[in-house]
Order: C-alpha cells, then structure tokens, then sequence
C-alpha cells in the first residue's frame, strides 16, 4: 500500500466530522491491521458507534451490499470499502432515516474518495432498503445472521453446544457496558459525581457503571478508578492464597490483576514483569495513581530472572488471539484465521515454561486467556509438571463455564462479561 495512501488516512482519521473520521479509523482497520480502540481515542460518541457497530456487523453488511456491486468488495480502495459499510450500519441499525444516511455517506465519500462518490450513491440506495437478515431465519447461516466467521461458529458449537453458542454471539454484538473496580474509595467518587452504580452479578469486585458514563471516564482518565472487564476480575481472585506469599504476574501490563489482588487479597507481596519497557513505564503510573505499592520490573517472562521454587502464586495472564474480548475488540474476528493459532500457543507454552520453575512448594500457578481456542489453553498445558487444581466449584452461580478435561475452565462471553480459559495448578508440598 502507498504511503501516501495511509498518511492520507490518519488525516481522516483526526477529522472532527464524526462520520468521516468513522470512515479513516475503518480504513485504516482494513487495510493497515490497526485496533479500533487505539484509533478512537477521544473520539465522539457517534464515530465510536458507527466504528464499533460497523465491524461488528461487517459480514451481514457485506451480505447485504454485494449484490449491488459489479465488483467483489475486496477489489474496492479500503476507503470505498469504508464509506459504504457505514453507510449500510447508519442506515439499517441506527435511527438515521435511510435517505439520511446515504446522503451522509456520499458526503463522505465526495471528502475522502471522490470518484467513488457515484458509485457510493447508486449502491447505498438499494442496500439501504435491503432486508436485514433475522436472527431466527435458519435458511441463512448462523455466523451470517451474527456476523462471525463461519469457522469460528462451528469451532464454538463443538465447545459449548448450542445454547451457550448462541448466548455468545449474541453478547460479541453489543457494546461492553463500563465496568469499573471498586476499590479505596472509587464508588464513592464515582457516585459523587452523579454515576449509577450495580454491583456485578457474579464479581463482587467490579461496579457496573448504568448511568453517567461520561463523568466515570473522566474520573478514571484522572486515576480515580480503574475499569476493567468483570471476567477479568473473577479470573484474578480465583488462586488460593495466604498472607504473606510472594506473588508473580509475569505478563503484569496493565495492571488490572495487580490492582484486584491489591484492593481484594491483603498481605501478599506483590511483583508485576512484563518484558516492554513502555508498558512497564505506564503499568507503574497505573498502580501508583491508584495506591498500589507493587514492584514493577522490566523481565522476559520465557526467561524470568527471579529465584526458582520462591513464588506462593504465578499469575500468567498470556498474549493470545483474544477471542474472549470480540464485544470489544470486534476486527479480531476478521483477520484472525484457525491455522494462526498454533504459532500463538507456541508462544505461551515458552511463557509457561519460564513459569514453572518459579512456583514455591504448596504454591500455585494461574494460567488464562481470553481466548476461548482449545490450542491456547488446555492444549498448551498438557504435561505441565504441576498438579491441576479443578476450578468449577469455586466459580460464582449463576455463572455459565465449560468444564475441560484438563481441569480448567472455558467462560463464554456473555452479557456480563469477556470470555476467558483459566487452568489453576499446585506444587506438591
């Protein structure tokens, strides 16, 4: 891709009109492997709509827009691609009147890519009027009616059956509500300022924020709370500890377990590695901002240097596909494809490796994801020389899990949070 063709983009991108800075964040999305998320920075709440709702939906949308094209849409400038794809969203799925949006669109299109602009108008016409497909419509194919690729769909029926199945894909199409970690004295900040607060259902760690979202951004932008991810939190508190072990998270950034252990479990000792040293930069401005006395340090966790058999508990959260978190990072579904798994376990079975060895006797090892893939979870802890330590009974009710062989845990994503894998595992004595 030219140059010049991506620096043009991150001039829409930066653009104050929320619809044609929707189409540069698309755009760059598509065609450079950008995250959303780290695009749209302060960004409106409309653009963060049409983006987010856009790549949700990308796979009904293309369905609807291609047979008005004379061309695949692959064979489109990303630009075009864009345009036409909010315009669909704007249109079908949000309460802009159809003649509206596609007269926003062409607007767009005539800024960003003008001699498409005829072919936007003549398309988004037709397509805007087009029949969305129903939910319950079993002619059409689940992940079409969903929008999730069909491998994935068929991968998650064999894991969780068709009732979980459902209830997951459902939740990977609604924006993630803010939920915030109730610590020190962030809900009393948070309700000060006018904020609706309920107590999760199922992590008695986490506030939902139902009301005045704003104010909570701001107040957590400042360092006056932490949001996180609900499963996120379960996850952190699910080892067994004592006062006074020495606890390890090796994959620390960003600090969200650090912060739960902190705020939720007193008396350890608490040290955070990552191998980044930007993210361990800004992972001590977020533990200090929020009263955090862990120890940070810059270390490879595939080549740990800390003193074996010491740890009460290792907490490794892994890099990995991210399959869990699609409410939230939705373009992974798109440019993820099943063969690249197996590079990524590789990857965690080095970090687990590193891991081991750091476990004191009576100690414990925290293995999780929030990838939902067999191949970086239980496929990756086979042999480990370690005890597993079955998770199900310690898991809320109410709670819908997977039980694995491996003794681990599968958590679909849900309404009330991400999806994780989590394998708890002892030392013998």
């Amino acid at each position: 891709m030219p140059s010049s063709s991506v620096s043009g983009w991150r001039g829409v991108s930066a653009s104050t009109d929320p619809r044609q800075r929707a189409a540069g964040v698309l755009a760059r999305v598509d065609s450079a492997g950008a995250y959303a998320a780290r695009l749209l920075g302060d960004a409106p709440p409309l653009t963060r709509e049409l983006v987010f709702g856009t790549l949700r939906w990308q796979r009904t949308i293309d369905h609807l827009l291609t047979p008005y094209l004379h061309r695949p849409l692959s064979a489109l400038d990303p630009q075009v691609r864009a345009v036409l794809r909010l315009g669909v969203y704007e249109a079908q799925r949000l309460s802009t009147p159809p003649p509206v949006a596609v007269a926003e669109a062409v607007r767009v299109a005539k800024a960003t890519c003008r001699p498409a602009a005829a072919l936007v108008n003549a398309v988004l016409r037709k397509a805007a009027h087009a029949a969305w497909p129903e939910t319950e419509d079993r002619s059409l194919a689940l992940g079409l009616r969903l929008s999730h690729p069909d491998w994935m769909v068929e991968r998650w029926r064999g894991l969780f059956g068709e009732a979980l199945l459902a209830t997951a894909l459902a939740a990977d199409q609604e924006p993630a509500p803010l939920s915030v970690l109730a610590a020190g004295d962030t809900e009393q900040r948070l309700r000060a300022a006018g904020c609706e607060l309920v107590p999760h259902p199922w992590s008695r760690a986490v506030r939902v924020v139902t009301g005045n979202a704003a104010a909570a951004v701001r107040i957590v932008a400042e360092g006056g709370g932490y949001a996180l991810d609900p499963t996120a939190a379960l996850v952190a508190r699910l080892a067994p500890w004592v006062a006074g072990i020495r606890v390890l998270d090796l994959t620390a950034a960003p600090g969200g377990k650090l912060l739960v252990l902190d705020a939720h479990s007193e008396g350890l000792v608490l040290v955070g590695a990552d191998r980044h040293l930007g993210r361990v930069v800004r992972l001590r401005r977020t533990l200090a901002a929020r009263g955090c006395g862990a120890a940070v340090l810059v270390a490879d966790a595939t080549a740990p240097p800390f003193v074996s058999g010491r740890c009460g508990l290792v907490v490794v959260d892994a890099p990995c596909s991210g399959t869990g978190t699609l409410r939230r990072h939705p373009e992974i579904r798109w440019r993820l494809r099943a063969e690249d798994l197996p590079g990524l376990a590789a990857a965690q079975r080095r970090i687990l490796a590193g891991a081991v060895g750091l476990v004191a006797p009576g100690g414990h090892l925290l293995y999780a994801t929030c990838s939902l893939e067999p191949e970086e979870n239980e496929q990756v802890v086979v042999g480990l020389a370690l005890e597993p330590v079955p998770l199900a009974s310690a898991l809320p009710p109410g709670l819908a899990f997977v039980q694995r062989p491996s003794g681990g845990v599968v958590i679909p994503p849900s309404a009330w949070g991400d999806g994780f894998s989590v394998h708890l595992f002892r030392r013998p004595a």
